[in-house]
């Protein structure tokens, strides 16, 4: 296996970065429209807003011919200038894409080398990774692994637009005020002779 220069990779995705970027932002912007988010789990998240990256990915690259988008089961890559693979994923402590390691997942960050002359492929991640409450995007980076090990990042241009989200607030059932109940007096009443 080749791993991939990162000076190369950077030039080669160059023209494409705010375009990966708007698409990442998008779909995070398309999680935060869901109803009732907040009531559903890490992973509901993680594979929704996943779904909305590949729909918006495909939508985006489709008519460029300096991509084309390889499906792969469940997942979709996205190779750049026939030289950069890359996939969409959000990104672990490590800065890594988050996965379970499927057969597919081994073949994608571990390829086997290449038995025929061909020139290499370099395999690359798209990564958001979310704030500490994850309400937000904090950072969107490239980066090229070994398995396990982060061999180098560089993180995406971004729009200058920032906004602070409202974080969500617990539904009310019955639609009143909440209910205030009023504790006891800590102080015992003084007892009286006989």
């Amino acid at each position: 296996m080749v791993f991939p220069p990162k000076d190369e990779v950077q030039a080669i995705l160059a023209d494409f970065e705010d375009r990966m970027a708007a698409i990442l932002e998008g779909a995070w912007q398309e999680w935060l429209d869901v109803p009732r988010r907040a009531a559903l789990s890490p992973r509901s998240r993680a594979s929704m807003v996943f779904d909305f990256i590949r729909r918006r990915a495909l939508e985006e690259f489709d008519s460029d011919p300096e991509i084309r988008a390889i499906p792969k089961g469940q997942t979709v890559h996205f190779l750049f200038h026939d030289k950069v693979l890359l996939r969409f994923k959000k990104a672990n402590t490590r800065g890594l894409g988050s996965n379970i390691e499927t057969q597919a997942v081994i073949e994608f960050i571990d390829p086997q080398m290449s038995l025929l002359p061909l020139p290499p492929i370099y395999h690359v991640e798209g990564c958001y990774h979310l704030d500490k409450l994850a309400t937000k995007m904090a950072l969107l980076t490239v980066a090229a692994r070994q398995r396990n090990k982060r061999l180098w990042t560089y993180e995406m241009r971004r729009s200058a637009d920032t906004r602070v989200m409202p974080l969500p607030m617990a539904p009310r059932h019955d639609g009143g005020l909440p209910e205030v109940r009023v504790r006891k007096s800590a102080e015992k009443p003084a007892k009286q002779g006989e």
